[in-house]
């Protein structure tokens, strides 16, 4: 059966009017706004049921009386079943009306004569906002139901986050990252931080799922020469004649099956924070987000703002924004302050550069350091998971293979639920 607007308004409204357990309500409040309905009553029907949920028709007359007539219309047309689909439908529909709305003031910009860049830039801006997917207000009682179905998840064996591939610190983690979560990751220059987010950018591809990069400090070649190092398991060559056969064999098989993975680079060393949100939303446009990587805040500008300080706040809480906005967890690479270099010990979240409002809008920090101390020639990295909105809080060894920057985990009963340093 071929679906319209009004056959997708009735199915929704009235699975909501059906929904008993409130998950049918939770699933399109997290979709849907007032907006999405196409009558001022239907909208009204839609908040109620948000607000009252779990309810039914009985629930709604006696709040709404004037509304008893369109109420009953909409529960005799419940058919059952799942209401995916026509919440897909209206969402469409909804990026649509926002596809003509952009193009009618985009054409309002060319007749104005504004900047080509700048009308590009409204376009896509205003396209995006309809993308996201944090719109409704839901109800207490239907939330923790589905909160609850999302710890059963877990307990299961499933998750809905998305693994980094190292699995002692996806076990710290919960999963994985989480969608909608701003994670820091932080460490002094050299230590791997960017080899580590490529690794985890090429562990999301792995399983389809989009990854943004946004590097202010390398090259897109130089990013993907990091990524098929890290795939192939071979090293960018230091001299002439260093790749055998072999190595070219495995190179040509890594680059043949990069061609077809979803991950997008962006390379701008003079990068604004307004030109890093207009990037995610041209990618968004084009599909759901896995991961996206900013390479990282401290070269990152945003102007308008009195200190230094003030913009990297403004920066910290535009990525977290981002990652809210479109349901999807933004990593973010940060240096750690020169002064740790100099002391005796192993860093800690005071030492994250600039602004203390990273680690305020971060809801995990990862601090990443040498362990030089225990034995100066080996490559081990100790990453202590030390802010943890939704977890606990510990650290892990990585295992730095440094030439094809390749990290792994290992079991060290030195470091096996050891608090943070």
């Amino acid at each position: 059966m071929s679906i319209d607007y009004e056959l997708a308004e009735q199915a929704v409204l009235s699975s909501m009017l059906h929904d008993e357990s409130g998950l049918a309500t939770a699933q399109a409040g997290e979709s849907l706004t007032k907006d999405d309905f196409s009558t001022t009553d239907r909208s009204t029907i839609f908040e109620t049921c948000l607000r009252l949920s779990p309810c039914n028709e009985i629930d709604l007359i006696i709040e709404h009386a004037h509304l008893k007539d369109e109420i009953l219309f909409l529960s005799e047309k419940y058919g059952g079943g799942s209401i995916e689909r026509y919440i897909e439908y209206l969402i469409n529909h909804r990026n649509t009306r926002a596809v003509e709305l952009a193009l009618f003031h985009a054409s309002d910009d060319l007749k104005a004569s504004k900047p080509a860049e700048e009308i590009s830039q409204s376009f896509v801006n205003r396209v995006a906002k309809s993308l996201s997917q944090r719109k409704g207000v839901v109800a207490c009682g239907a939330a923790s139901k589905q909160a609850y179905a999302e710890f059963l998840e877990v307990d299961a064996g499933g998750t809905q986050a998305i693994p980094t591939g190292l699995e002692k610190l996806d076990a710290i983690l919960g999963g994985g990252f989480k969608k909608g979560s701003l994670y820091v990751l932080a460490a002094r220059p050299g230590v791997g931080k960017s080899a580590l987010a490529i690794q985890m950018t090429y562990e999301t591809a792995k399983r389809g799922l989009r990854a943004s990069y946004a590097s202010l400090e390398m090259s897109a070649s130089e990013c993907a020469g990091r990524l098929l190092s890290n795939a192939s398991g071979v090293r960018k060559p230091s001299s002439k004649g260093f790749l055998n056969a072999g190595h070219k064999q495995k190179l040509e098989t890594q680059v043949q099956a990069m061609q077809g993975w979803p991950i997008t680079f962006k390379d701008d060393n003079q990068a604004t924070m307004q030109s890093i949100e207009a990037f995610v939303a041209k990618q968004r446009l084009e599909g759901e987000l896995g991961l996206i990587v900013v390479d990282y805040l401290q070269l990152l500008s945003s102007p308008g703002h009195d200190s230094r300080v003030q913009e990297v706040s403004h920066i910290s809480r535009s990525c977290k924004a981002i990652a809210m906005e479109y349901e999807v967890p933004v990593l973010a690479l940060s240096q750690l302050n020169r002064a740790l270099e100099s002391a005796n010990r192993n860093p800690m979240l005071s030492d994250l550069r600039e602004s203390g409002s990273i680690e305020q809008d971060a809801d995990c920090v990862l601090l990443m350091h040498r362990e030089k101390e225990v034995d100066p020639t080996n490559d081990d990295i100790i990453c202590n998971v030390a802010k943890n909105r939704n977890g606990e809080v510990r650290a892990t060894k990585l295992t730095f293979t440094k030439p094809t920057g390749r990290f792994s985990t290992r079991v060290d009963a030195r470091l096996h639920d050891k608090k943070p340093f």
